[in-house]
């Protein structure tokens, strides 16, 4: 392999890990904002509130909010994020 078919697949490579890295972002900040909105419900909000409730910036969301949604998570959803989204959605979420 000469170095310029190296320097190819290292950029190719870095490239599909960076996508990956957005997408994984996306679906945690997409997972937490669904918990918010489920939990709003739980403690007696209507489906407006809790949408409000669930309306964040994810580059504001609390690492306390990041960590209740994965313990949620494990004890109702066995960890599985979309199980939790389409949940949510099912409620009235509309993420």
């Amino acid at each position: 392999m000469d170095l310029v078919s190296l320097l190819i697949l290292v950029l190719v490579a870095g490239g599909l890990i960076l996508l990956f890295l957005r997408e994984n972002r996306r679906r945690g900040v997409r997972t937490v904002r669904a918990y918010l909105f489920i939990r709003a419900i739980g403690n007696g909000a209507d489906v407006e509130k809790a949408r409000a409730a669930s309306d964040v910036d994810g580059k504001s969301l609390r690492k306390r909010d990041i960590h209740d949604t994965m313990l949620y998570l494990q004890a109702h959803y066995r960890g599985r994020q979309a199980a939790l989204i389409k949940a949510a959605e099912k409620a009235g979420w509309r993420g």
